[in-house]
């Protein structure tokens, strides 16, 4: 029986796509016409790819690739072109993302807050561990901690940012949701075990901990500023890890609050503040206190007191204010110092 001419078609273009991929097809934008190294790496389809670029920018980026390139060309080296040529038994697009980092680091890089990890950074992670390329890596953990900051100054500035894209939202309910263009913490955490890439471990599991297991981004939520979490790509040892920083974030954090930590001082009266009453002080600090044992966001609890003007926590002068501004700022640092600590992770 004779095949429709649609079949026939598919069939011709099926035969087509075969013989073309038993051919090395060079590469759309890293085929340098200047090059003067090739490198051919398979495809996922069963082809192979070709890139031709420079022996110097390679060598300089890669001591690996330095060693493997000053060997001089014998009649036993394979040529392409009339170039040298290289066979690599890494992925074609693996490549692809290594060398468009070496090129063009400012577009590839360009991306900072979003929900998805970029193919980009996971293959340069892998690559660069691999060909010891030390300062392709560093971008890439460099950009990672833009995401997931390493200082508490960077976190609370993230953190406004993030809400100022709130407010935003607020105003015009038409943008996206919010959560699908902030960063996805348990795939952080995934990808800083498998890569060890350990500084952006705290802030990820710091932020996990903030959030409910209910939500989950496959279910329908009505509120966008809602964030939400993968709860599927975590494995058992890091709910583990999970649990206890979060049980040790809230008792640490209450112990550092109770009043006597505070000292003696907030026990004066400051009889040159007209305002002043021990009393006062003695009520806030036991309201911050139970308000952070209640809380899952220790740090931005504290945030919001100490941007509270003075007055906001009559009866109390501005000595004692400051004192207890003060106090909250040590709790805030020390507490973040100690998220790798409470959450059992390695620095």
């Amino acid at each position: 029986m004779p095949l429709s001419p649609q079949i026939q078609s598919l069939t011709q273009l099926d035969r087509h796509e075969s013989e073309r991929s038993r051919f090395p097809q060079k590469h759309d934008s890293l085929y340098l016409f200047d090059g003067n190294i090739v490198l051919m790496a398979p495809t996922k389809f069963g082809g192979m790819t070709v890139f031709r670029v420079h022996q110097s920018i390679l060598s300089n980026h890669s001591p690996v690739f330095a060693n493997m390139l000053k060997s001089p060309i014998s009649d036993e080296v394979q040529m392409y072109d009339g170039i040298r040529l290289v066979r690599l038994t890494d992925d074609a697009e693996e490549i692809e993302s290594l060398f468009k980092l070496m090129y063009i680091p400012p577009l590839v890089l360009s991306q900072r807050l979003s929900r998805h990890v970029p193919p980009i950074v996971r293959h340069v992670l892998k690559l660069s561990n691999k060909y010891e390329m030390s300062e392709l890596r560093q971008a890439v953990v460099q950009l990672l901690e833009t995401q997931w900051p390493t200082s508490l100054a960077q976190w609370d500035r993230l953190e406004g940012e993030i809400a100022v894209m709130a407010w935003d939202q607020d105003c015009d309910p038409t943008l996206l949701d919010l959560d699908r263009n902030l960063p996805e913490p348990a795939l952080a955490i995934r990808l800083g075990r498998e890569f060890h890439v350990p500084s952006i471990m705290p802030a990820a599991f710091y932020h996990l901990s903030r959030l409910s297991i209910g939500r989950s981004p496959h279910i329908p939520r009505d509120a966008v500023q809602q964030r939400t979490a993968d709860w599927n790509l975590l494995t058992a040892a890091d709910l583990i890890c999970l649990i206890m920083g979060k049980e040790g974030l809230s008792m640490v954090a209450a112990s550092m609050l109770m009043p006597d930590c505070f000292g003696d001082e907030t026990k004066k009266t400051h009889w040159t503040e007209g305002d002043c009453r021990g009393c006062g002080r003695s009520e806030i600090i036991e309201q911050i206190h139970w308000e952070c044992k209640r809380t899952s966001d220790v740090l931005s609890t504290l945030r919001r007191y100490l941007t509270m003007e003075p007055l906001s926590w009559s009866p109390m002068c501005e000595i004692c204010s400051r004192i207890i501004k003060n106090q909250l700022r040590n709790v805030r640092q020390t507490l973040w110092a100690m998220l790798p600590l409470l959450f059992q992770l390695e620095i």
